[in-house]
């Protein structure tokens, strides 16, 4: 039963960014099954695209991986690329503000 629970979590905390980003930018696909595989698409074209470069750093990682996401974005979320940087920016944006408040909830408990 954990199990399902934890699982329900990590993916509102992982989809729901994305779902909101893509409704706010006036993305086509907005349903939570797109948005899942949209994730899906940009982490195995991160991944990838990781394995082909070695010897990535941190800042050039964190540069390489907006477009490669915004690409998955742009093909299952219906949108332009440039739209894509921006829904890939608003949903790191909003991750991190949404793990600080579920962060605050357990604390304060």
């Amino acid at each position: 039963m954990e199990l399902i629970i934890f699982v329900i979590i990590i993916v509102a905390v992982l989809v729901l960014p994305l779902k909101m980003a893509a409704a706010m930018m006036g993305a086509r696909n907005t349903g939570v099954f797109h948005c899942l595989f949209a994730l899906l698409l940009a982490v195995i074209v991160q991944r990838i695209v990781g394995g082909m470069i070695p010897g990535v750093s941190e800042n050039l990682g964190i540069l390489l991986t907006i477009p490669l996401a915004a690409l998955a974005y742009m093909l299952v979320l219906g949108t332009g690329f440039l739209k894509g940087i921006i829904i890939a920016l608003l949903q790191g944006l909003i991750m991190i503000v949404a793990m600080m408040l579920f962060a605050g909830v357990f604390a304060a408990v």
